[in-house]
């Protein structure tokens, strides 16, 4: 691997997957499933770290896709000493099974936000790639559950305020290493913004690399939000959303 990873980061739902999809198309570039690697709170090594890992069912359907038993996953788990030995560990055997050519592998799990001290630290020449969605559209997506349910009104306003919190400290912290990426804008203008990603990150673009892209997959795909939230309920996220919405450009309804 002659360029060092990079971590596709943000709130659920915000378009983190149809990024990944479209950076796939790159022969260069591999990425698997979502990994969750440093996403829980415990430290890497205890038990409760490793039952998180092994025992969730979304992640092990995951590692299904990455063709990656979960004997063998297992068996990286005693072998790493750390969260980035784990992640070499699974992307060098994830390659050799999907994408041999591939000479540089990248992750795209949203939560991996709430560990990016450690992404950064572990990673040190490692980039971030933030992808931030309307809050409404965010909040509707978990609202009617079709990939993640959250029922809570203000859990749902969190898991996007929450994103955006941490970005906000990591662009401070590390300004060189961040590239935010609107939805909206990326849905719009899908080639333009894929050469912009791809300079940042330092890969070529070629067009032909993406002419494949079907058209309909360049519009937003937006909610139906009537009848799916009160009056109340628009209220709600404007107040608890309007600081960070304002920061990247979204215009709130209060519901009157």
């Amino acid at each position: 691997m002659n360029k060092p990873p990079f971590f596709i980061i943000g709130c659920v739902r915000s378009g983190t997957t149809l990024l990944r999809d479209v950076l796939r198309q790159c022969p260069n570039l591999a990425a698997p499933e979502e990994t969750h690697f440093f996403t829980s709170s415990h430290p890497f090594g205890c038990a409760a770290s490793f039952k998180m890992l092994l025992d969730d069912i979304i992640l092990q359907k995951h590692r299904a896709l990455d063709g990656i038993s979960e004997a063998e996953f297992t068996e990286m788990l005693r072998q790493s000493v750390s969260r980035a030995s784990l992640q070499r560990s699974y992307m060098a055997l994830f390659i050799s099974r999907n994408k041999p050519e591939a000479k540089r592998w990248f992750d795209k799990t949203p939560q991996n936000v709430y560990g990016f001290t450690m992404i950064a630290t572990e990673f040190p020449a490692a980039k971030f790639i933030h992808c931030v969605r309307h809050p409404i559209e965010v909040i509707a997506s978990l609202r009617i559950g079709k990939v993640v349910k959250i029922d809570s009104l203000i859990g749902a306003c969190n898991f996007w305020n929450e994103a955006a919190e941490m970005v906000y400290v990591l662009k401070r912290a590390y300004p060189q290493r961040v590239y935010e990426l609107r939805y909206e804008d990326f849905t719009n203008n899908m080639l333009a913004e894929t050469e912009k990603i791809l300079g940042f990150v330092d890969e070529p673009f070629e067009l032909a690399q993406f002419t494949t892209m079907s058209a309909r997959i360049n519009k937003p795909s937006q909610h139906d939000l009537d009848g799916l939230f009160t009056k109340q309920e628009l209220k709600t996220i404007s107040v608890l959303c309007r600081r960070w919405a304002e920061h990247y450009g979204y215009s709130l309804t209060d519901g009157n």
